[in-house]
């Protein structure tokens, strides 16, 4: 019983520091419909967090190439500790100083906002590159909470919004009484809150992380003592007798480790790349700039709408996947080629806006709301 807790401890800690990764960017997206109304950029803001996050892949990048010309100097365990500092220390200020503004070029922006937002998004870019392999030396049948954790990333943020009431409002008669003008209701707590709520967040993936780090030492040390004090029994032998032999299973696999390692480059490989490559173009860069544009003529409970149950249905899908799995070649290029097409669409009504189609009909809004559900989940 003792064990059995002890797993689903270890299972929830898991899920918890990989909820940190990109926990912090998704709730920027989420509070757009609130901050918006504050920040000089307005709803061109969606396309300086695109590129803002874009530019955040200089954090992956070092790192690969630290790896590759300098091995070994980097630890994945300080350099998650540094990545949860710098989210935490962002974030913490993001909530203080979120709707300060600088004059820049004789224009008024949100430079606090932006370059917060940088640093956030250089700690969850990071982060693909330095989460994963930690959790490397920890047994297999945790990495499927790891990946579930990345979904709730996106889950807590949504369900703070939704308490939060984002994107609420009601069209109310003007002065001279000829039309009405869009009055947005007050949210049930501020931005301020929100963020705030967004750093308790990021508290808790690093201190679940600290705990995994505890519990993984000590487990060492028990091995080590128990190695040692196995050895001293068997009289300080260290012959080859000492230790298991392999099975032929795990040589099997090691053989076939070492021959996909030297034949990765194979037309398959390259399919599946080409594929990733086109689907997070499409899910992280292209659509998210252009969400606005497609979706806010429909109204901001579309716009609303949209966002939040796409953060919803992407949690989901990362746990379908992990018990239907799609490996063919054909049914993946399918999928894609299904995404490309509904992806086209919104880039169509993007570039119609403000007038698409279908536009101020029940069908328009549920349409667009479908896809943009539809394309969360490659």
């Amino acid at each position: 019983m003792e064990l059995t807790v002890h797993s689903l401890l270890m299972h929830a800690l898991v899920a918890l520091f990989g909820m940190g990764s990109w926990v912090s960017v998704n709730s920027l997206w989420v509070e757009l419909p609130v901050i918006v109304k504050e920040l000089p950029e307005g709803w061109n803001l969606p396309a300086y967090l695109t590129m803002i996050i874009a530019f955040g892949n200089i954090g992956p990048l070092a790192v690969t190439l630290s790896h590759r010309f300098c091995p070994g100097c980097i630890s994945e365990p300080w350099l998650i500790r540094s990545i949860h500092a710098i989210s935490l220390l962002s974030s913490g200020f993001l909530a203080l100083f979120w709707d300060r503004r600088a004059m820049v070029a004789g224009e008024e922006h949100s430079v606090p906002f932006l370059l917060l937002a940088y640093l956030l998004a250089l700690g969850c870019c990071t982060s693909n590159v330095t989460f994963l392999p930690f959790m490397y030396s920890f047994p297999q049948e945790y990495i499927r909470s790891f990946f579930i954790g990345q979904g709730l990333s996106a889950l807590f943020p949504c369900m703070l919004a939704l308490g939060q009431g984002v994107g609420r409002l009601e069209c109310r008669n003007n002065t001279f009484n000829n039309g009405t003008v869009p009055h947005y209701m007050q949210e049930n707590f501020s931005a301020f809150s929100y963020f705030w709520g967004v750093f308790s967040l990021l508290v808790i993936s690093a201190l679940s992380f600290a705990i995994l780090i505890f519990w993984s030492t000590r487990t060492k040390k028990q091995l080590e003592q128990e190695i040692g004090a196995s050895s001293a029994q068997n009289g300080g032998n260290s012959s080859e007798d000492s230790y298991p032999l392999r099975t032929p299973e795990q040589e099997k696999y090691e053989d076939v480790a070492i021959v996909m390692g030297q034949t990765f480059w194979t037309s398959r490989n390259i399919y599946l790349l080409v594929l990733l490559g086109l689907s997070n173009a499409l899910t992280n860069g292209v659509l998210p700039s252009v969400q606005t544009y497609s979706c806010l003529p429909y109204g901001a409970d579309a716009y609303h709408l949209s966002v939040v149950l796409s953060n919803i249905a992407n949690p989901a899908a990362c746990f379908i996947a992990m018990c239907v799995l799609c490996r063919s070649s054909l049914g993946l290029g399918i999928i894609m080629a299904a995404g490309v097409v509904f992806g086209g669409y919104l880039m169509a009504l993007a570039a119609l806006s403000p007038c698409p189609p279908l536009l101020g009909s029940t069908a328009g809004v549920v349409l667009v709301v479908s896809i943009a559900v539809v394309l969360s989940t490659p």
